[in-house]
């Protein structure tokens, strides 16, 4: 029980607490008295106490943190740009809506909207030739040992980014629509090096 009693002692003053600290200190308690009675800590109850006689209410205050900078319509718009465009990135959005924000701001209210910045998805655009191609492929090296397999070099690009701005696309999307879209499906056009089609 000491964890559970810590945990109260530390959690918001209720309402009906708030009120009976204002009673029990107009009687005349002691502060120390009266957090032993509501089992809660001196601090909070002087610090109830004192916005009591300082405001003359004893309600907690709703409002606080940083002042918003932009409205709910500003908000609804920064969503709706990308969920029309994934691709769009967080300057272009900033720009269209007008409003001096900085980016991760910007990015707060795509995830309040569940909206995540993620690598699209890359897909080859296989037709049934390339599938014939692959398959007669891999047919025809079935038959490999590891000898064989040992003569064959197997490659992959290495790609490095020297400055901040990697230059790759990114797709704004909910989680578990990886396939759904076709915003979020970057379909090869041409022939890649080293894909082999």
């Amino acid at each position: 029980m000491p964890g559970k009693r810590a945990r109260r002692h530390f959690s918001q003053l209720s309402e009906f607490e708030r009120g009976l600290i204002i009673g029990m200190k107009t009687a005349g308690w002691s502060t120390r008295r009266v957090a032993g009675h509501v089992n809660r800590s001196e601090c909070a109850v002087r610090n109830c106490w004192q916005q009591w006689t300082r405001e003359g209410t004893h309600a907690r205050k709703t409002e606080s943190g940083v002042t918003r900078k932009t409205t709910r319509r500003e908000d609804r718009r920064i969503v709706r740009q990308a969920l029309v465009d994934p691709t769009v990135t967080r300057s272009t959005i900033r720009a269209d809506v007008g409003v001096v924000i900085v980016p991760l701001t910007i990015s707060r209210h795509l995830a309040e909207a569940n909206l995540k910045s993620k690598r699209p998805f890359r897909a080859l655009p296989l037709l049934p030739e390339h599938r014939q191609l692959r398959l007669q492929w891999c047919q025809a090296r079935s038959m490999w040992n590891v000898t064989d397999w040992q003569k064959v070099v197997f490659s992959n690009e290495s790609w490095f980014a020297l400055g901040t701005d990697e230059n790759r696309v990114r797709v704004w999307r909910r989680p578990g629509k990886r396939y759904n879209s076709v915003h979020t499906v970057l379909r090869h056009t041409a022939l890649t090096a080293g894909v082999m089609i």
